[in-house]
């Protein structure tokens, strides 16, 4: 697989990282186990990395979000938003091979 630049990705993740630490959650609380997918992503989203690397973190964060958050909830809208900026990157990065 070719590489690809996860750089917006990674600095939102690391963003949403830092704010969800200084809550200091609680262990094996929603928030601590939301923490622990988010520190893969950012570990898979460093360069060099494959679309397949991040995309196996992406979609276990995706599972977790909706087997144990409420969408409507802060950490919804995290997720939500994390997953809508790997789509974004994904995008351009086929509109820029395809060119």
């Amino acid at each position: 697989m070719r590489n690809i630049y996860f750089d917006s990705l990674r600095v939102m993740v690391c963003e949403y990282t830092k704010q969800i630490s200084k809550t200091d959650p609680e262990s094996h609380s929603t928030e601590w186990f939301l923490l622990k997918y988010l520190k893969r992503i950012e570990k898979k989203t460093q360069p060099p990395s494959s679309i397949g690397q991040v995309e196996g973190t992406i979609r276990s964060m995706v599972r977790f979000y909706v087997d144990n958050i409420d969408e409507k909830s802060e950490l919804g809208d995290i997720c939500v938003k994390i997953y809508n900026e790997h789509r974004k990157v994904l995008r351009e990065y086929q509109e820029k091979d395809n060119t």
